[in-house]
């Protein structure tokens, strides 16, 4: 079914419904709503951002042989990204080299909000830390802007995106389990 007749079948529905209140007029109307967010949608844009991040992964393999198409692949997988997340991508995709090596040596450690955190180490790994973290902040937001969820559904965004940093960790890393305990993978 095309927008244009779910937006029409939409809005017979709406105009089709009829509230009534009962009660005491001058007193106020407490409304409870409750809003469900679909978790699949948050995850596959995190596995891909992910991909995109890494420079691995499914996307990977998808990459076509052709050096046109090559061009054209980075464009297709940045649609949908507003140009500010698609900087804090790149961004963060630049450092992820040096971010790996400093969560082999056990000096970073993946926090159960979708950041990393600095376990050790001096000024360097904080000043890497910080950087990650504003862009990986930058990407949160952007993902309740764009898809038009509502403020508090950061939460659900951060956390679902350091689920999929947990399940990329390598072994001998450290993550933060969603209880605050930390481990090494």
């Amino acid at each position: 079914m095309n927008e244009r007749w779910l937006g029409m079948l939409l809005l017979v529905g709406i105009l089709g419904c009829r509230a009534t209140v009962a009660g005491d007029p001058n007193r106020p109307i407490k409304i409870e709503a409750h809003l469900t967010i679909d978790v699949r949608q948050i995850k596959e844009e995190a596995h891909s951002i992910e991909d995109m991040v890494s420079g691995g992964g499914s996307r990977a393999a998808q990459k076509p042989q052709s050096r046109l198409g090559e061009w054209f692949v980075p464009f297709a997988w940045a649609e949908g990204l507003s140009p500010e997340v698609l900087q804090a991508v790149n961004s963060r995709k630049d450092r992820f080299d040096q971010l790996k090596t400093y969560k082999s040596q056990g000096l970073i450690g993946e926090d159960n909000q979708g950041h990393v955190a600095a376990l050790g180490g001096g000024p360097e790994v904080q000043s890497l830390v910080d950087a990650e973290n504003r862009d990986r902040e930058t990407i949160y937001q952007g993902q309740v802007r764009e898809k038009g969820l509502p403020p508090e559904a950061i939460a659900t965004v951060r956390a679902t995106f350091a689920q999929e940093q947990r399940e990329r960790a390598e072994s001998g890393e450290k993550i933060q389990l969603p209880s605050g305990e930390w481990a090494t993978k």
